[in-house]
């Protein structure tokens, strides 16, 4: 398959994946919730499921490089069909106990590190063939992941509204296979390459890199608390907000689909403005916005009308976050380390979701949901401040002229135009 059709189906392939996962992400837990009752079941779920993706986040990049982006991709998508469609089958036959659903979990977290490693790296050179520019491709995969996020989550919480939670489980195991198809239809096999060194070695040389740069490891330890925190709402608080507060599955659909839009529009917006404007006073304003009065306003209960508008105020900013972030990386980080620290820069950030998960559940069964959504709102203002009072934040802004990259001491490496 030639010209640009394999560019579209690694596009249409990422998105049938982000849609399936942006409804598993509502449809799990809702089912645990109606399985068990119990808050902590659910935290403990998406514990054990952020776990699985949190080990194999830093083993992606060698895998792909192993076994080929195009066979990780498709194996990531099966793996994930074959778990959904386990739990229903096992729910429905012979009952599923909490361990065999903690095991599922755990391999459904693990097997989405490295599909999303696979088709990040497939991609560019999917674009060179095309005739493409990068910044186009790039474009489209990012739409495409974000547009499923923001579609599967809405018409998730519908579909539990119609059906039964093993059905959508079902359903979402269908479209995982559906993406795995698309991907082996029209995204070719490259070559796969073997690495010269030990995976060990690998990792040490990456973290020496990380730590001797001290804004990039505070940005690192900044989305490892914001990374925790999120995860207790959308795994956890959000759920039970929505079962007990707005007692309405398609209200907990409606909330992360206005987040993931207004999520769309902020990173288009930054996309626009972003070369303009300083990058941490972008950073700090969007995480103050983002952060602390969502979880504030939900604490206030003010119905689902006023706490949508604050949901969409926070997702506007949200959006700005990883760019600016991604742009900072990509400027600090030497490009022959790149894969090594940015790997290692995910595998840390999402270190402490599961523990966020966890943590989310049993606050909500010992202290109340409302403590729990205040407790997370004072965290979020406590990193807000120690990133205006810190003096590394500093520098985040570019440094040298030109836009010029440096490595890790402090020599130019390229320039952007």
């Amino acid at each position: 398959m030639n010209g640009r059709a394999p560019v579209v189906l690694l596009w249409a392939s990422t998105g049938v994946s982000a849609f399936a996962t942006a409804v598993a992400l509502l449809v799990v837990p809702w089912f645990v919730l109606a399985l068990t009752g119990s808050a902590t079941l659910v935290g403990a779920t998406a514990a054990v499921e952020l776990a699985g993706l949190v080990a194999l986040a830093a083993m992606g990049g060698p895998l792909v490089d192993r076994l080929g982006a195009r066979r990780c991709a498709i194996g990531s998508d099966l793996a994930a069909a074959a778990v959904l469609i386990a739990i229903p089958l096992l729910h429905n036959t012979f009952g599923l106990a909490m361990w065999q659903l903690f095991v599922l979990a755990a391999l459904l977290g693990a097997s989405r590190a490295p599909g999303q490693t696979a088709r990040r790296a497939v991609a560019p050179e999917l674009f060179e063939r095309a005739g493409m520019p990068v910044e186009r491709g790039s474009g489209g995969l990012d739409a495409a992941n974000r547009s499923a996020q923001m579609l599967g989550a809405p018409l998730g919480g519908a579909a539990l509204a119609a059906t039964s939670e093993t059905t959508a489980l079902a359903g979402v195991g269908i479209l995982f296979a559906l993406a795995a198809g698309l991907t082996a239809l029209g995204v070719p096999q490259l070559r796969a390459e073997r690495s010269r060194v030990g995976y060990l070695a690998d990792l040490r040389t990456g973290a020496r890199a990380l730590l001797s740069d001290r804004p990039l490891t505070m940005i690192v330890l900044v989305l490892l608390v914001m990374n925790t925190l999120d995860m207790a709402a959308i795994g956890v608080l959000h759920p039970i907000y929505a079962a007990e507060v707005l007692r309405s599955p398609v209200a907990l659909g409606a909330m992360s689909g206005v987040l993931a839009a207004a999520a769309l529009l902020g990173n288009l917006g930054y996309s626009w403005l972003g070369p303009r404007l300083p990058r941490r006073l972008v950073l700090v304003a969007a995480i103050a916005i983002a952060g602390a009065p969502r979880y504030a306003v939900m604490a206030l209960e003010p119905g689902l009308p006023v706490l949508l508008i604050v949901i969409a105020i926070a997702g506007l900013a949200s959006g700005a976050i990883n760019p600016v972030l991604s742009v900072i990386s990509y400027e600090r980080v030497d490009p022959a380390m790149r894969g090594r620290v940015l790997g290692l820069t995910s595998a840390v950030g999402f270190a402490g979701a599961p523990l966020g998960a966890l943590a989310g559940g049993a606050l909500v069964d010992g202290a109340g949901l409302a403590a729990a959504l205040w407790s997370a709102g004072a965290v979020y203002a406590l990193v807000t401040l120690a990133m205006v009072v810190m003096p590394v934040w500093r520098g985040l802004d570019p440094r040298g002229c030109g836009g010029a990259t440096r490595d890790f001491n402090g020599n130019r490496t390229s320039d952007f135009h």
